[in-house]
């Protein structure tokens, strides 16, 4: 049995959810905070048996889509904040993914 930690981007999230539950693959949805430009994420704990770990890598990647967006990022000189600050590409989107090895798995 294998235990997934997947870390997606909120705009994901929904659609990732959806195509797990149509496969029969159940999980459990813990809202998180990235670190980088502090964006809204969701960390899914997914547990399978090892046999379908293959199939549920292959939905989150699927659904987890990777994009170009573009943001300002606001930069300070001498304590002021420079609002001439041009948008800059910043790729979102995309999955975190973790697999560890799980002892067990119980419902009660």
């Amino acid at each position: 049995m294998k235990l997934i930690f997947a870390i997606v981007q909120s705009d994901d999230t929904r659609r990732l959810i959806k195509a797990l539950i149509k496969h029969n693959i159940s999980c459990t949805r813990i809202s998180s905070t990235g670190g980088f430009l502090s964006g809204g994420n969701s960390t899914l704990m997914i547990g399978v048996e090892n046999s379908r770990l293959e199939e549920t890598l292959g939905i989150i990647k699927e659904k987890s889509s990777v994009r170009k967006e573009y943001m300002v990022i606001p930069t300070t000189m001498h304590g002021f904040a420079d609002a001439t600050s041009a948008p800059v590409p910043v790729m979102l989107g995309g999955a975190t993914v973790f697999v560890v090895d799980a002892e067990g798995f119980y419902k009660f």
